[in-house]
């Protein structure tokens, strides 16, 4: 009985400590809480699946608007087209584009329906609502970008073809 009455009082604190900081350090909290979400869904394909590559979605193209349907998928966004910087697909962190915080240069991924192979070959931080003439010169066949959670700060990814599938496993 003693040990139940310590687990709640310890629960509750917890508790109310959590609510304090989400209202005094929203930021902080969210942050925090992404990166431990991030990690945990990185360690869970590591143990569920480890001969399998992270895989995205791309959907159609669009604005905000087609962002904000939060489907699952990378929007193409038609506001980042210019000539010196590859497409551009987005997803919002708590949509599914927090897949590619975990990722690191030189990972390998999977872009649903097609058999192509591709790699991670570079990556920018910019803060949010930067202007597009900052991601000029990136290299690959296309870029995903997300946010990083409680920051002002979005993460670009440029992805570029390795292969096949069965090329790889040569």
């Amino acid at each position: 009985m003693r040990a139940l009455l310590l687990t709640s009082i310890v629960l509750v604190t917890l508790g109310a400590v959590f609510l304090a900081a989400s209202v005094f350090a929203p930021d902080l909290v969210d942050k925090t809480t992404g990166n431990v979400k991030v990690a945990v869904q990185k360690q869970l394909h590591q143990l569920l699946a480890p001969d399998e590559l992270p895989e995205i979605r791309l959907g159609g193209e669009g604005g905000m608007v087609e962002l904000d349907h939060c489907d699952g998928t990378f929007t193409e966004m038609i506001t980042y087209r210019i000539d010196e910087v590859p497409p551009l697909f987005a997803a919002h962190n708590n949509c599914g584009g927090d897949i590619i915080l975990g990722w690191e240069l030189g990972q390998r991924v999977r872009v649903a329906g097609s058999d192509t192979l591709y790699e991670v070959v570079e990556e920018r931080h910019t803060p949010k609502w930067s202007n597009v003439e900052v991601l000029v010169g990136m290299s690959g066949e296309f870029m995903v970008q997300t946010c990083f959670y409680g920051e002002n700060k979005m993460r670009f990814l440029a992805l570029a073809p390795v292969g096949s599938p069965a090329e790889s496993d040569r």
